[in-house]
């Protein structure tokens, strides 16, 4: 069979002129031109003013306490909002033991089922989310301990895959994020912002802990960062111990997704109490839960740790 490339040699060149002459080079200028020029001939009504008009907002971070923990995450428009909502109608419940069982992972599923319910009622979403996506998630710590969690995406894999010739931007496919239908909080229309699933998120534990954490995974995304969460501070859990452990999604309507390697019992449980669970395993393709990424810092240590299944994250360590 033949070989398909992607030759990315004009992107790393438009990437070289943001380098040099910062972020409105992309807005304004030559690169912005050869943008539009692209954009045209492939049918596009996209303009110079409207680039030039972009302006990115710089906000300051979601910061919330949970139980005697510490959370900083994203606000507006994210899944930080609904994060901090599934945590909060956690907030009444405590963990009976040392690792989580049936009942903890009943809890994750009520509660953010109901964040996710107020999210779409109140914030809006598309009605349908393409699957898999394509985002990516990063977390890095330095040597000084600060951390940074980042996640990016073109949504569906390629986005809209059209590669512009003239500057090898890939173009995404975003205007799904938005809800076709009038009338609502997410619904379509000039000069507003689209409701987004990206949940990067720095959490500090009360004994010294420091995690940056977030994943991909469309919708999916969401519920893992939570569980996470609860893994790292009701728990406990070191970061390479957290990623390992079986987790559940329940980010579709009508499905509880278990991970075939949770034991029996909470197997057993879940299936008593929830309305449709099924179990499946944790692979690369087709992916059935997020794939997340982190890095920890304790006493000077820096750790890392991604997706055990899947290199769709990635996770940096520096202790120099």
């Amino acid at each position: 069979l033949g070989e398909t490339r992607c030759n990315l040699d004009r992107l790393a060149d438009s990437l070289g002129v943001v380098a040099q002459g910062g972020p409105r080079a992309f807005y304004e200028g030559p690169l912005a031109q050869s943008i539009i020029d692209d954009l045209t001939a492939a049918g596009g009504r996209h303009s110079l003013e409207d680039l030039a008009k972009y302006k990115a907002s710089i906000v300051d971070a979601m910061h919330f306490p949970y139980r005697d923990h510490e959370i900083m995450a994203t606000p507006t428009l994210t899944a930080g909002p609904t994060m901090r909502r599934a945590l909060e109608l956690m907030s009444a419940w405590h963990p009976r033991g040392k690792l989580p069982d049936g009942e903890t992972y009943i809890t994750y599923d009520r509660a953010i089922r109901q964040a996710n319910q107020e999210r779409y009622a109140t914030m809006g979403d598309t009605e349908h989310e393409p699957d898999p996506s394509c985002t990516t998630h990063f977390s890095i710590v330095d040597a000084q301990g600060n951390m940074v969690a980042v996640t990016q995406t073109l949504l569906s894999i390629f986005g809209s895959r059209l590669m512009l010739p003239g500057s090898g931007i890939l173009m995404n496919n975003g205007i799904m994020w938005f809800d076709p239908e009038p009338g609502k909080p997410n619904s379509l229309a000039p000069n507003k912002r689209c409701l987004a699933n990206m949940c990067p998120t720095i959490l500090a534990r009360s004994d010294g802990s420091q995690f940056a954490i977030g994943a991909s995974g469309g919708r999916k995304i969401m519920p893992a960062v939570v569980e996470l969460t609860s893994l790292l501070l009701d728990f406990g859990m070191d970061l390479e111990t957290a990623f390992h452990h079986p987790r559940t999604d329940m980010s579709m309507d009508d499905v509880t997704i278990v991970d075939d390697a949770m034991s029996p019992e909470v197997i057993d449980t879940l299936k008593d109490s929830l309305a449709n669970v099924v179990t499946a395993p944790r692979t690369i393709f087709p992916y059935h839960f997020a794939c997340p990424s982190g890095v920890g810092r304790k006493d000077g240590e820096n750790v890392g740790a991604t997706e055990i299944m899947s290199a769709w994250g990635d996770a940096v360590g520096a202790d120099a």
